[in-house]
């Protein structure tokens, strides 16, 4: 008689995770590799309810969890020589795993700035100045200049300039966390500088009236650097000026001018002058140069008054030599910083670099650029959900 036998097992599937299991682990998907959560919402029905839920319920979470929206790329000014003629060329380098869907060169248009998911674009060859692009929902705004605007920024295309103008583009939103600012009011900040008469001029455009402020000015002899990068603190925005360290505050909201020279400590002096690079976590303005041996110096500085100078303080000073390749050491400046996650492009002989801060980790970008390579202007977004539609030609 033959034992009997063992019973079966029976195997049974393991349970299903819940919505609110799945959500936290989602949650720590990387958001400068929005690819991963495209690939999870392809998964299954469910896994795409929880990602893409109606009322945006994870898309909230997301930012809250990750605070900082992270670098998507950066935009850039190059130039193309063509059939005899050159032409200013603005375009879209991808940092992260998935392109948003505006990113296409663009000629004849000038980046100007980048800040609150916006873009915001100098357009001289079409009926309109300025154009402000949400790279994500590809919504497009065409600004045309107020009668005083349009004689600051004229003088730029002749020869014979004697103004020197820049522009930048922040969320109007109020009281808003800028981690979702789409679809949401903003504003144009034009400053700009006449030689001929020795005033500084400053006038805001609002996407809510649609008007610019009137031009306001001041006597000082401080040209704005066309290509200076710019800070943005609440209502108030910083302005490099040419050839010196000063800083142009225009305070949109009191609307008033005014020009900050920072003070130096006596150890350095003998340092190249730092350049504005934007505004840290704990909204001091954030000050950087380089120097030989190669190392990275950074300032910050409290701005206490438009009539009190700012006190620079030395917050840190980065080896380069270990972090870069021995080709990347030379003729190195800097060209851009990402607010929010902490990190400086170097553009080198050997290519463009970033380094960050926290950690001191450096990444290779781009190749070596032709051309010479300006102002860096970071763009920083959550991509979530697919929101963009296919752009059309310029």
């Amino acid at each position: 008689m033959s034992p009997p036998s063992a019973p079966q097992r029976v195997c049974r599937p393991p349970r299903a995770l819940d919505d609110d299991a799945l959500s936290e682990i989602f949650l720590r998907l990387p958001p400068e590799d929005p690819k991963s959560l495209v690939r999870a919402s392809a998964v299954c029905a469910t896994w795409r309810r929880v990602i893409l839920s109606d009322d945006g319920a994870f898309d909230r979470l997301y930012r809250a969890f990750h605070g900082a929206p992270p670098m998507l790329g950066f935009l850039q000014n190059t130039t193309l020589h063509a059939r005899g003629r050159t032409y200013l060329v603005s375009n879209f380098v991808s940092t992260a795993t998935f392109r948003p869907p505006a990113c296409h060169e663009r000629r004849r248009w000038r980046a100007l700035d980048s800040r609150h998911g916006l873009a915001l674009f100098h357009t001289p060859d079409r009926a309109e100045d300025f154009v402000v692009c949400d790279l994500l929902t590809y919504d497009r705004w065409r600004i045309k200049a107020s009668q005083e605007c349009s004689h600051i920024i004229s003088h730029d295309a002749n020869s014979s300039a004697t103004t020197t103008w820049n522009a930048a583009v922040l969320c109007a939103k109020d009281r808003c966390d800028h981690l979702c600012c789409h679809g949401g009011p903003f504003l144009v900040a034009l400053v700009g500088f006449d030689e001929g008469q020795g005033t500084t001029f400053a006038s805001v455009y609002s996407s809510q009236t649609r008007k610019w402020s009137r031009t306001i000015s001041i006597l000082e002899p401080e040209g704005i650097d066309t290509a200076g990068h710019i800070a943005v603190a609440g209502d108030k925005a910083y302005f490099q000026c040419k050839h010196t360290v000063s800083i142009v505050e225009y305070n949109m909201g009191e609307q008033q001018l005014s020009v900050i020279d920072p003070r130096f400590d006596e150890e350095d002096r003998d340092l190249s002058y730092p350049l504005l690079m934007g505004v840290e976590d704990d909204g001091m303005l954030l000050m950087a140069t380089v120097s030989r041996p190669p190392r990275l110096y950074l300032w910050s500085m409290e701005v206490v008054s438009p009539s009190r100078a700012g006190d620079l303080s030395r917050c840190r000073v980065i080896e380069l030599q270990p972090l870069l390749p021995p080709r990347a050491l030379f003729a190195m400046s800097i060209v851009g910083f990402a607010e929010g996650v902490g990190v400086i492009f170097l553009s080198t002989e050997a290519g463009l670099y970033t380094v960050e801060l926290s950690s001191g980790r450096s990444k290779k970008v781009q190749g070596v650029v032709s051309s010479s390579l300006g102002k860096v202007m970071p763009y920083m977004s959550f991509y979530i959900r697919a929101w963009g539609r296919s752009p059309t030609s310029e």
